[in-house]
């Protein structure tokens, strides 16, 4: 059974998608009157395991007859605002990334792997949505950025750390590179090797019958 909740509610269903680049939502439904808002942590874990905690914002939520359906995204929800635009000259890029946070709201994790890149001899950053501004950033620079389960955020090249726990996969879809596990924990991430394969996307079910499983995307683009 599993065992996931929000604050001292109990969620009833839940999908928590994590990607590679970007940041993981999450579409919830959770034993309450009330609708939620503000930052949110949502701590899932099976029977007796530890709970994984996955730090959020929630963007939209509604009440219905007891439950309360809620659209969470990772971070403080200060990647879809819009930022002005900005000019730099002979500007390193983690100034410019960091920038962005910054005036997002959004708070920085790993910025490692922008360190030593060359400088950008002049750089203008659109008006755009802080999510977009990241993405043309990193595109130039080369490196990814992706939203942690505490809710900061990581920028750099993957370095494709092996899962260090023991997968139990229950079903696979070769010709489209799925796989559903059965895992005590929601521990697997993306950017990690499972079994020697890339992992792209992660994601994270709840049903209402409170079975709990992980599918994972894998990368097979990558070389």
């Amino acid at each position: 059974m599993s065992l996931v909740q929000i604050g001292a509610l109990e969620v009833i269903s839940l999908r928590l998608s994590m990607p590679l680049a970007g940041a993981w939502t999450a579409e919830v439904e959770v034993d309450t009157g009330e609708h939620l808002a503000g930052a949110v942590v949502v701590a899932m874990g099976v029977e007796d395991a530890a709970p994984v905690e996955f730090s959020g914002t929630v963007l939209d939520s509604r009440a219905f007859e007891g439950r309360a359906r809620a659209f969470i995204v990772g971070g403080r929800g200060g990647l879809r605002r819009e930022l002005p635009p900005r000019q730099y000259q002979l500007a390193p890029p983690r100034l410019v990334v960091s920038a962005i946070l910054r005036e997002a709201g959004e708070e920085a994790a790993e910025l490692e792997g922008l360190d030593g890149l060359p400088l950008l001899a002049r750089w203008v950053r659109a008006r755009a949505r802080a999510a977009e501004a990241l993405n043309v950033i990193c595109r130039r620079a080369g490196v990814v950025w992706r939203v942690r389960r505490n809710g900061t955020i990581r920028v750099g090249v993957e370095a494709w750390p092996a899962y260090p726990g023991r997968p139990f996969c229950v079903s696979e879809d070769g010709a489209h590179a799925r796989a559903v596990y059965a895992q005590g924990a929601p521990d697997i991430e993306p950017g990690m090797l499972l079994e020697g394969r890339r992992v792209g996307r992660v994601v994270h079910h709840v049903n209402d019958a409170g079975a709990f499983r992980t599918e994972v995307i894998f990368d097979e683009g990558g070389s």
